[in-house]
């Protein structure tokens, strides 16, 4: 499976972020270098270390008072986590790593972030967001920096609703399994985006480590998460995990002889061994 471009990484991002059904703390990271996110209902705090201050303060991060992690803070709407996940990929690509292939995100247990007393409080207009890396521009440009995440997200897209505290797709998903309509349950799928957890880091050359999983009988399965939350749930935290479009992962399946597994361990598990998930995306494919 070939590396993410940074575009991606930006779309993926905001991916993640909408699919937090509860408080998550998530860790994007490259080698020894990370930041983190602070998802809650309805805001979402950035801190990252100085590791090059002056570019993070030319990207708009703020300084903690007294100390050395900075910070961001926006509101939960789709439009903000449209520019957040730019504007935090756009730091990824400026103080973390500029190889977007590097990038791992995961969850990770909550650590209290900077208090109260150490922060100004969230952007206002005295203590705006990002300022230099959000400039619109009109289009991808020639240069060094043409593949660098872009300084503006999409549009903003609908944030996903909550069923009972879980997202949308995971609620459709049910509805489909417990209709038993597999086919209408993997096209649901391939419409959203999974968490898939690693065994490590993605190598240079792109290459991810999957985590395989078996079934009763021993057979190979890929598990799937439809948030970093049902993630979390079955593995704990601290488990690496790329977000991606399922249907990416459906055209390009790391191994024939895997099969698949959603949400493993909740109640709303699904798994299909290896030849059932491949007459289905068959048949899928054949009926457009």
């Amino acid at each position: 499976m070939t590396a993410p471009t940074w575009p991606q990484i930006v779309a993926r991002l905001r991916d993640t972020l909408a699919g937090c059904d509860r408080d998550t703390d998530l860790e994007l990271s490259a080698g020894s270098r990370g930041l983190r996110l602070l998802v809650r209902r309805d805001v979402v705090r950035a801190l990252c270390p100085g590791y090059d201050e002056a570019r993070l303060a030319a990207l708009g991060w703020q300084r903690s008072t007294g100390g050395t992690v900075w910070w961001y803070e926006t509101a939960r709407t789709p439009e903000q986590l449209d520019r957040l996940s730019a504007f935090v990929t756009r730091t990824a690509a400026e103080v973390l790593t500029g190889d977007p292939g590097a990038l791992s995100c995961r969850p990770v247990p909550p650590t209290p972030g900077p208090t109260a007393a150490e922060t100004p409080g969230p952007a206002t207009a005295e203590t705006p967001g990002p300022t230099a890396a959000p400039t619109p521009t009109p289009g991808p440009t020639a240069g060094p920096d043409a593949d660098r995440p872009p300084a503006v997200a999409p549009a903003p897209r609908a944030a996903p609703d909550d069923a009972e505290g879980e997202p949308e797709v995971a609620a459709r998903l049910a509805e489909a399994a417990e209709r038993r309509d597999l086919p209408a349950y993997l096209g649901l799928l391939a419409g959203a985006t999974v968490c898939v957890p690693l065994a490590g880091e993605p190598t240079p050359d792109g290459d991810f480590p999957w985590t395989v999983v078996g079934d009763p009988t021993g057979a190979p399965l890929l598990p799937v998460f439809t948030s970093p939350r049902a993630l979390a749930a079955f593995a704990g935290g601290g488990v690496p995990f790329v977000a991606l479009p399922c249907a990416e992962l459906f055209a390009d399946w790391p191994d024939a002889s895997w099969g698949l597994a959603v949400d493993p361990g909740s109640t709303r598990a699904v798994a299909l061994s290896a030849p059932a998930l491949a007459g289905l995306l068959t048949a899928n494919a054949a009926a457009g």
